[in-house]
């Protein structure tokens, strides 16, 4: 998994294409040793007890993670038609 504030538009592209997990969370704040909590809609960084919106993935980018990457999004949904 991934947790950044911003990242390059092409990086984030690829990391939805391999189905990495990307948390894109403008506001974080967090030094190195300190313990996060990574959810759906915040980061919680347990350490300080600060909390953190995360940016939300399209549902179109969510469902190419869940499925695990573009390829098995694509061949999921060829397999779907028939």
């Amino acid at each position: 998994m991934i947790v950044a504030r911003s990242v390059a538009r092409i990086f984030f592209q690829n990391a939805i294409n391999l189905g990495l997990r990307i948390v894109i969370c403008p506001t974080i704040e967090a030094n190195e040793g300190d313990e996060l909590e990574i959810g759906a809609t915040e980061v919680v960084n347990r350490t300080s007890g600060a909390r953190f919106a995360v940016t939300p993935l399209s549902g179109a980018r969510q469902a190419i993670v869940d499925a695990g990457g573009l390829i098995a999004y694509t061949r999921k949904r060829l397999v779907a038609r028939k």
